[in-house]
């Protein structure tokens, strides 16, 4: 992939926990390379060694700071070039992740950390894991890895802090700050890290299907990152200009990508569902779109139009942006999704039918066949 290719997708950095390895992402990035929504993004799984004893005289398990610093080379050099990253974490991994962030905080490089587009951390045991801990203290008592895996690990509780007040809150980029959007999910039958400790005081955070490892495999858990990865992909960067697809990886513009330019998006076939991206691109145009009080309303309308057959629900999200997506997107896994499309569209006209964004988004939503 050339440079230009890059700069124009999302790199997506995923970090395994606790003895595991990169392979237990397998299923998810099978679904999102088969997935045509996600043709915009790479997958850059991360390993690095975790087990439980290690038995060589010549080798040791590696500790956090350690594992940290190798994540920071692995964005440095095998998700170089990538305009944008997100960073999805099971586990341990997301105790990994905040670590290498703080470390980059304290080295002054908060601009570098402006292409990390949002942070997900599944099943992370932010407050600690008590799970088996006499028997984890007699056991693994030479595994560093497992030292901070304990509740009220100092360097844990001081590397979240940095999180919260640097990234999370973060109002500007500097050298030392930079706002970065962390999504935190609490598996819904999880006992090594329960949802207290998952959870933690991250603002967004909920809860998913599924027990500590079963919590990666779940299809919400699947449709979440889904959702959240496109919103990633419709951020403007820097310059201004959203993510690129794959029509435009090489730079060089195709027939299709100068009828968007030119013209906006496409209309849809009956029949055919639109890119998500395209939708909500055109919706968040559309006035009042910023108001979360507006698209309850939308999302009121499409209910009580749908509701003789299947009803509708969307989860709310802060993020218009993130909202339009979790909309869209429940109007393409709907039993009913053309209709539940054009209950969108017809919502949207009703409540605002003279912008010319209405209009945009009338043209390209059809009726069902």
């Amino acid at each position: 992939m050339t440079a230009a290719g890059k700069q124009g997708r999302l790199g997506v950095v995923f970090i395994h926990g606790f003895n595991s390895s990169a392979r237990m992402w397998d299923p998810l990035i099978s679904s999102l390379e088969q997935d045509e929504g996600t043709r915009g993004v790479t997958a850059l799984p991360f390993s690095y060694d975790t087990r439980l004893w290690q038995v060589s005289p010549v080798r040791r398990i590696p500790g956090f700071d350690t594992v940290a610093d190798s994540l920071k080379e692995f964005l440095d050099t095998d998700a170089e070039g990538f305009g944008r990253l997100v960073l999805v974490c099971h586990s341990q991994g997301g105790l990994v992740a905040q670590r290498a962030l703080t470390r980059m905080l304290a080295e002054g490089r908060g601009r570098d950390l402006a292409r990390i587009r949002r942070v997900i951390l599944l099943a992370c045991p932010n407050n600690g894991s008590e799970l088996a801990m006499s028997l984890r203290r007699g056991l693994l008592s030479r595994n560093p890895q497992e030292h901070e895996l304990r509740p009220l690990n100092q360097q844990i509780t001081d590397a979240q802090r940095i999180v919260l007040r640097d990234l999370v809150n973060a109002r500007e980029v500097t050298e030392r700050t930079c706002p970065i959007p962390f999504s935190v999910y609490a598996g819904e039958t999880d006992k090594v890290v329960p949802p207290a400790s998952a959870l933690s005081t991250f603002p967004d955070a909920a809860v998913l299907p599924g027990d500590h490892s079963g919590i990666v495999r779940s299809q919400r858990c699947y449709a979440t990152v889904r959702r959240l990865l496109l919103a990633a992909l419709t951020e403007p960067d820097a310059t201004g200009a959203a993510g690129a697809s794959d029509a435009t990886e090489t730079g060089a513009p195709t027939e299709e990508s100068t009828t968007r330019t030119t013209s906006g998006p496409p209309p849809v076939s009956p029949g055919s569902f639109p890119d998500a991206l395209d939708i909500v691109r055109v919706a968040e145009r559309i006035p009042d779109m910023d108001d979360p009080d507006f698209r309850r309303q939308v999302v009121a309308l499409m209910r009580r139009s749908l509701a003789p057959h299947a009803g509708f629900t969307a989860g709310y999200r802060a993020h218009p942006r993130d909202h339009l997506l979790e909309i869209v997107e429940r109007c393409r896994t709907h039993a009913l999704r053309g209709a539940a499309l054009a209950a969108f569209r017809d919502a949207v006209t009703a409540l605002r039918p003279d912008d010319a964004a209405t209009a945009e988004l009338r043209a390209m939503i059809k009726d069902p066949e």
